[in-house]
């Protein structure tokens, strides 16, 4: 999720603009680990309509910087101070609402990102808000608003790679295996294979692992996961993957080392705070 948002930070504007800086959504302690193509900021779905001026504070692109570097708490006392200052700040309100969601706090989140959006207001990554949105409907069990708000970033940024990964984790859910391996599809195509994206594709192909995996292609499956780990070897749930699934090989030695693996990495992960699931 940083993917996106840390691409989307800084600045107020009078118009929407034209963005050609890559820092990544925010879904953005891993700005840096996902970048996708630079997208319009035009306005999304809802809306659709003409963007009024942005409200403007000195203290935005402070905020930004940090919510891009992952200093959520730090961003979280920066943009309440700006939101006393100027209430109706939408550009505050979608970086609130970003923090609270990186954070785990998606009731929150939400109606912070649908006032963004309500607002009217033309600022940086207003494009993007339905795409926050769709997660934190997600993280809210609320799926159906979750698929419509994804549908409608990807129909607006057809690059929107995140988006489809989104969706696909829907079809999952939802056991629409079809729909999801071709969402997965269009989101590893559109990620590319830059260095600067390889945690972005590990967790797509970690996903096409799990669909071979369901379908008892178990071989195929470990493929996908060692392809993944490869890319992106600290995601500790794909390491417990993979050893389940060798397990299922009755190759005890390799699932145990996986093990071994998966532990290490989740050592790491503690020693950094950051999260190490897909």
């Amino acid at each position: 999720m940083l993917a996106v948002a840390g691409r989307l930070l800084c600045g107020c504007k009078q118009s929407p603009p034209q963005e050609t800086s890559k820092i990544h959504g925010i879904p953005t302690t891993d700005v840096a680990v996902d970048q996708p193509p630079p997208p319009s900021d035009q306005p999304a779905s809802s809306a659709n309509a003409e963007a009024s001026p942005s409200l403007c504070h000195p203290n935005l692109p402070v905020a930004a910087r940090l919510v891009a570097a992952g200093s959520f708490l730090d961003a979280e006392i920066v943009l309440n101070a700006i939101l006393r200052d100027k209430p109706k700040c939408a550009q505050a309100e979608f970086l609130l609402g970003v923090v609270c969601l990186k954070t785990q706090r998606a009731a929150r989140a939400l109606p912070l990102l649908q006032a963004s959006l309500a607002s009217g207001q033309a600022f940086t990554g207003r494009s993007h808000v339905e795409h926050f949105i769709g997660w934190a409907n997600y993280q809210l069990g609320e799926l159906d608003a979750a698929k419509r708000a994804f549908q409608s970033h990807v129909a607006a940024v057809p690059t929107a790679d995140d988006s489809y990964y989104g969706l696909a984790v829907i079809a999952l859910d939802e056991d629409r295996i079809a729909d999801a391996q071709q969402a997965l599809e269009r989101a590893l195509e559109l990620v590319g294979s830059s260095p600067r994206r390889a945690r972005d594709r590990a967790k797509i192909l970690a996903r096409l692992g799990d669909i071979e995996f369901r379908a008892d292609r178990v071989e195929s499956s470990v493929a996908l996961f060692e392809e993944s780990l490869a890319l992106y070897g600290d995601h500790v749930e794909v390491w417990g993957k993979l050893a389940r699934a060798l397990d299922r090989l009755g190759r005890a030695d390799a699932a145990q080392a996986a093990r071994e693996s998966q532990a290490a990495a989740q050592v790491r992960v503690d020693a950094r705070g950051t999260g190490g699931t897909e």
